[in-house]
């Protein structure tokens, strides 16, 4: 009944979609070459053949599907690999990262006459979902054309578990349309089996996979010059109430260690604007050029694209999300670069990534503030691994991983005998 409410109140919404995509445009929340794939519409041709669909919502689905991509690409039988996102920034990621069998589109709006268009010009023949994104119109209009459709990589909390469970039977209709579910963890293979799915399998995280995080020599190279002897602290997608506990922080040590700065990089830079006068310290921005001296305690990255760069410049680094009730924030991309990585308590979302970490002593566990500060002294004169190294161990992971999820998906999706 629910499923059914959903799917009228989406179809009266159109006469409105034009209004709100034009205001996606204006805030630079849509492509305004490309807006028309919101729509359904093509704007590059099927070819002829196997076409594969897989759906990425954003940057950090995206890369961590690219190497099943690839993967997929290998077999024979394929012709076509269509990637779908729903961000402009996922879709600049890609652009240069795809392999000559796959093409991008922008994923329609949960629309049924979109999805209508949309599936009819693709035709594809499996479907697979990464993570969390569940549209229900499109769930299901897919599986009434009889395509296998899968979840990969999926993730499922307690949270949104209760919430799904509120509208069972529609619930259960969305989840049996999957022919199959690969969970990051066990936790979420528990719920995915009571929402429906039988064929739910616990595979690990495939952000284990991603590539590393790429960095611009010369930038790279300009703030070594300009830091050079000093000891860099950073503190990575921190979100409201983190960057000032950590701003207490280094103000406690650089009174004792001059050389000691720290480089914050918030979850949302947006925010960025307020933050100097909330800090309290000398803090230099990034996106001003402003120049870093002996007495700046924290530098402010507030510009996009540019994580790989602070995480290679850094001797220590804290994951944010996890000092606030947050659930944690993915720390995969730090681990190639750094081995002292360090987080809180609310680490939820993201709990068998950090216990496989920290079983490969790469971060650690800090209950409070305090226990940072003493942390970082702590570790304030340890050699750090290599990056070679830190790529091995991660490496080692990521390979099975990407082999147990290949295994499922020839199996039951992409009738691929291996």
């Amino acid at each position: 009944m629910l499923l059914r409410i959903y799917q009228i109140i989406s179809t009266l919404l159109l006469p409105f979609i034009g209004i709100y995509i034009k205001n996606r445009i204006r805030l630079n929340k849509e492509d305004p070459n490309r807006y028309n794939e919101r729509y359904g519409k093509p704007s590059v041709k099927r070819k002829e053949g196997n076409v594969i669909w897989i759906h990425a919502a954003s940057v950090g689905e995206t890369l961590s599907v690219l190497k099943v991509i690839s993967e997929i690409e290998k077999i024979e039988s394929v012709d076509q690999v269509l990637l779908t996102t729903g961000t402009t920034s996922s879709a600049e990621i890609v652009v240069n990262r795809l392999g000559p069998k796959t093409v991008h589109q922008f994923i329609p709006l949960d629309i049924p006459l979109f999805n209508k268009r949309f599936l009819k010009y693709w035709n594809p023949n499996s479907a697979i979902f990464v993570e969390s994104e569940i549209w229900p119109n499109l769930i299901t209009q897919t599986k009434k054309l009889q395509i296998k459709i899968a979840i990969i990589n999926g993730r499922m909390t307690l949270n949104s578990y209760s919430k799904w469970l509120r509208f069972k039977k529609s619930s259960e209709k969305i989840f049996k349309s999957f022919d199959l579910c690969l969970t990051q963890n066990e936790e979420s293979s528990l719920f995915y089996k009571k929402l429906g799915i039988n064929n739910t399998y616990y595979t690990g995280n495939l952000k284990f996979s991603s590539d590393k995080l790429k960095v611009d020599d010369g930038a790279y190279g300009d703030l070594k010059n300009i830091l050079k002897g000093r000891k860099i602290f950073l503190a990575a997608s921190t979100h409201l109430g983190e960057e000032k506990i950590i701003s207490e922080i280094t103000k406690k040590i650089r009174e004792t260690n001059k050389e000691f700065i720290t480089i914050i990089v918030p979850r949302h830079p947006d925010r960025s604007g307020l933050l100097p006068q909330m800090l309290n310290c000398k803090v230099v921005t990034r996106s001003t050029n402003e120049k870093i001296d002996q007495n700046t305690d924290i530098y402010l990255a507030d510009t996009f694209g540019e994580l790989g760069l602070f995480y290679k410049l850094a001797d220590f680094i804290f994951i944010g999300g996890s000092f606030v009730q947050h659930g944690g924030q993915n720390p995969i991309e730090a681990a190639y670069f750094c081995d002292n990585i360090f987080h809180g308590k609310y680490i939820e979302n993201f709990l068998e990534v950090y216990e496989t970490l920290n079983h490969l002593f790469i971060t650690e566990l800090v209950d409070n503030p305090r226990q940072l500060r003493v942390k970082l002294m702590n570790c304030y004169n340890q050699t750090p691994l290599g990056e070679d190294e830190l790529i091995k161990k991660i490496n080692l992971e990521a390979s099975d991983i990407l082999k147990d999820t290949m295994k499922h998906l020839n199996s039951k999706i992409l009738n691929n005998d291996i």
